[in-house]
């Protein structure tokens, strides 16, 4: 939802040209580095890799110029999918899903945009890979006004990889993550405009509900992910409001400002029959966290920091300064 809110917001800047990759002098320049990479991280100076410590050794691929990814996700296969917002001829500015091998190659379009201001974004696999959910995000424009943005339609589609074959899943909605069953999504629900929960609803559209039984609700949240071992989920939020009274978020100790009008965002993990849930630690800005493949740990990046954190006692396990950017979106490779 924030990367959304972020190219919505750079909008207008990216009709006028926006500059390669953003911020690129602290990255070393060597491409095609994924293999030896134990992160990849799709941030606003491209897609870069990191080394078990975080210091980062250079750029997984080379993207099309003045082009910013988000949300990756490693497919069963290797490669990584994730979405790539840039300007296109024809179709302004918007955002597509892009998958590349974990080596740099064969970087192709997944999801082309059919129109402007249009953003895909979230891809999510059923354990097969055969099949894809991502989120789609239709902007309306005022006439006189480009780059203000009057409304937008939210969906979930599921693509079939094997047959090109594209449909609908679920109106208002954003940002699925498929469940172990591969009968099952996740998801943010949109009810007019505005965020409304964590839901569950099966891949066929049927019976959505809300995923949690506490009674907690949040002003913001964002980037729920399973966890590889189908026992939990974790997700970024801020302003919780709870039936039963809450201690005061644990301390990751990354410092710096908070994100919504001094309320903290904090990272929650909830089992997946949502009877509750914990936060393990306050990221203070939104975040898009990241589970380790056995599902041990999160990694995400706050302020400029780069964080893995173990999920059982919020002990830090790697913490780096990212120099180059201030956030992004993480992914463990092994």
């Amino acid at each position: 939802m924030r990367a959304l809110a972020v190219l919505l917001a750079l909008g207008l800047a990216g009709c006028q040209g926006a500059p390669q990759n953003g911020p690129q002098s602290a990255i070393p320049n060597e491409v095609g580095i994924g293999t030896r990479s134990t992160f990849a991280i799709a941030t606003p100076a491209g897609l870069v890799g990191l080394d078990a410590a975080g210091k980062i050794i250079g750029r997984i691929a080379t993207l099309p110029k003045g082009a910013v990814p988000s949300a990756p996700v490693l497919h069963p296969s290797g490669r990584i999918f994730f979405a790539l917002s840039q300007t296109l001829e024809g179709l302004g500015f918007g955002s597509d899903i892009y998958s590349v091998n974990v080596d740099g190659t064969d970087l192709r379009a997944v999801i082309t945009r059919e129109g402007p201001d249009v953003f895909y974004a979230s891809p999510s696999f059923e354990a097969s890979g055969n099949v894809m959910y991502v989120h789609r995000r239709a902007a309306k424009q005022e006439a006189n006004n480009p780059g203000v943005y009057l409304e937008t339609e939210d969906r979930i589609e599921r693509l079939d990889l094997r047959t090109g074959e594209r449909q609908k899943v679920l109106s208002d909605g954003a940002e699925p993550a498929v469940l172990p069953d591969g009968k099952t999504l996740v998801y943010v629900r949109i009810d007019r405009g505005q965020q409304a929960g964590l839901y569950t609803i099966g891949t066929d559209g049927s019976k959505p509900q809300p995923l949690l039984k506490t009674g907690d609700r949040f002003w913001w949240l964002q980037a729920p992910r399973v966890s590889p071992d189908g026992r939990e989920l974790t997700w970024s939020s801020a302003g919780r409001t709870s039936a039963v009274p809450v201690g005061p978020p644990v301390a990751s100790g990354n410092g710096g400002r908070l994100a919504h009008l001094d309320i903290p965002s904090e990272l929650y993990v909830a089992p997946l029959d949502g009877t509750s849930l914990r936060s393990i630690t306050t990221t203070m800005d939104d975040v898009t966290p990241a589970w380790s493949p056995d599902s041990t740990r999160i990694a995400f990046i706050a302020m400029g920091t780069f964080f893995v954190v173990s999920v059982q006692d919020a002990a830090v396990v790697v913490k780096a300064q990212t120099a180059g950017f201030n956030y992004g979106d993480p992914i463990f490779l092994h």
